[in-house]
């Protein structure tokens, strides 16, 4: 019975411990700013905090299409009104300062007009190529395709990273990109859930005091 009960115990303390290692990531601070486009209004001035590549566009609100909200009132379009039909190669970018050898994490939320055609949104560090992603019509209707959340990760190899946000290929002034939600932080370390430490406190005074039970037993000396 005892064994029964150590072995049940050390599951208990393993499942906390493997729990651990996939606990939710810690990050530090936002350094993007205006990431959310909520700082902006205009819809032809490039938004507060970043640069135009190509022509200038502004924000449009979600109240305006009735585009599912994903966070705040304003999303950026490629293909927005300061230039309807976005050309490749058009975007915006903002350079943050990094740690050389640190581990990032870029995250924004993503879709695209949805009225025809397939576009792409291209993600650059420093001018090196990240990411290239592929934007489809779903049926959803013009302007109510969900945005979807998107991560990359990057390791910094400078004291500063250019983030760059470009329209890729496709039929453009009908199914440009959109972003919103633009997060860049250092990934820190791993925080346990809280539920994760109580399992493994449980399981470590559980299997001690189940330990120093068992050793009284077998310490113990009968008479005949």
């Amino acid at each position: 019975m005892m064994m029964k009960k150590l072995g049940f115990l050390k599951a208990i303390t393993a499942t906390s411990l493997a729990t651990i290692t996939a606990a939710t990531p810690a990050f530090g601070a936002e350094l993007i700013v205006n990431g959310d486009f909520e700082a902006s209004t205009s819809q032809t001035a490039t938004p507060i905090g970043w640069t135009n590549v190509g022509h200038s566009d502004g924000v449009i609100a979600y109240s305006a299409f009735g585009t599912p909200a994903y966070n705040g009132a304003y999303f950026y379009d490629f293909g927005g009104y300061g230039f309807a039909n976005g050309m490749v190669g058009d975007g915006i970018e903002q350079t943050v300062t990094t740690t050389s050898g640190i581990l990032y994490a870029l995250t924004f939320g993503l879709s695209s007009e949805n009225q025809s055609g397939i576009s792409s949104l291209s993600v650059f560090f420093n001018d090196v190529l990240a990411g290239t992603f592929s934007l489809g019509v779903d049926g959803s209707g013009v302007f109510r395709k969900p945005f979807t959340t998107t991560t990359i990760n990057y390791f910094a190899n400078s004291g500063s990273t250019k983030i760059t946000f470009l329209q890729g290929m496709g039929d453009t002034g009908a199914n440009d990109p959109m972003i919103d939600a633009v997060s860049f932080q250092a990934v820190t370390s791993a925080v346990p859930e809280p539920m994760t430490w109580m399992l493994m406190l449980l399981g470590f005074g559980a299997m001690g005091a189940a330990m120093r039970k068992r050793s009284k037993q077998t310490s113990s000396v009968s008479y005949a």
